[in-house]
């Protein structure tokens, strides 16, 4: 989503910590207007970073560019040229430590400071967004994509459930479920995926709950199981709620599912033709 632009970049260049720190934007700032001792290599460190930052995210930001709306497209614009001020600044203050271009430095950091600020604040917004173009709006569905706006989940970290082995439904859910992340399909392919998945688990769970008393691997299966239907639940509830943290939950209850039912039935099968041959 268009909020997440910058999250690590604020983390490792910006922000306050204990005592000046060369490491960090505002502390070079501090350092620089106490005239501390050499600074040389702190300065070199954080240009070659700034400069790296700035290609990442200039190439991603064109990679999106067409397709975020005109406001957040222009706050990304303010911080990649608050990037770019940044690395000239550093230029000049490493040819020439003046109070002019020590100045230009401390404005740059303000501005880079304060639009990260102001992304990651989209980032963490208790307002619906468009996960194409990071728009807001009365609407549930953005008129411009054609999409369900979502409230952006800032805590969930991304995770790699691609390679994972899973049966047909559910990796029909979980393509839905990347393709709205991504910012490429709405809700209502990821609601007509969870038909045929649902349809299985509810199958599934009566046939364990019949052998459940009795036998521990059914008791485990229908302890997972009971796990997904939920997770369905609360997928079909995005709806209503529009959270993408309720979103992520829900599949990762899911994905809980595909990656053990696998193992799982076998072990129930068996133990239930042990029974039925004694």
């Amino acid at each position: 989503m268009a909020g997440n632009y910058l999250d690590s970049l604020i983390s490792s260049l910006g922000g306050e910590s204990e005592g000046p720190d060369p490491n960090r934007l505002e502390g070079l700032v501090q350092l620089l207007r106490s005239e501390a001792g050499e600074l040389e290599d702190p300065l070199w460190r954080m240009r070659q970073r700034i400069q790296e930052a700035w290609r990442d995210r200039q190439a991603a930001f064109e990679d999106r560019r067409n397709h975020l709306s005109p406001e957040v497209a222009a706050l990304i614009e303010r911080n990649l040229g608050a990037c770019q001020a940044l690395d000239t600044s550093l230029e000049h203050i490493l040819q020439e430590n003046s109070p002019e271009a020590r100045e230009i430095f401390e404005r740059a950091v303000s501005e880079f400071l304060e639009t990260c600020d102001q992304l990651a604040a989209l980032g963490s917004s208790s307002v619906p967004l468009c996960p194409r173009c990071g728009g807001a709006g009365p609407e549930n569905l953005c008129p411009t994509c054609q999409l369900d706006r979502l409230i952006p989940d800032a805590s969930q970290l991304e995770e790699d459930y691609s390679r994972a082995m899973v049966g047909e439904e559910f990796l029909a859910v979980y393509e839905a479920y990347a393709n709205i992340l991504e910012g490429k399909a709405g809700l209502e392919p990821l609601l007509q995926s969870l038909q045929a998945l649902e349809f299985s688990l509810l199958e599934a769970q009566a046939l364990a709950e019949q052998a459940a008393e009795d036998s521990p691997p059914h008791q485990r299966l229908l302890d997972v199981i009971n796990g997904a239907v939920e997770g369905i639940n609360r997928l079909h509830a995005v709806q209503e709620n529009r959270s993408t943290r309720e979103l992520h939950q829900g599949w990762q209850q899911v994905f809980a599912a595909a990656a053990v039912v696998p193992q799982l039935l076998p072990q129930a099968e068996e133990a239930e033709e042990e029974e039925t041959s004694e």
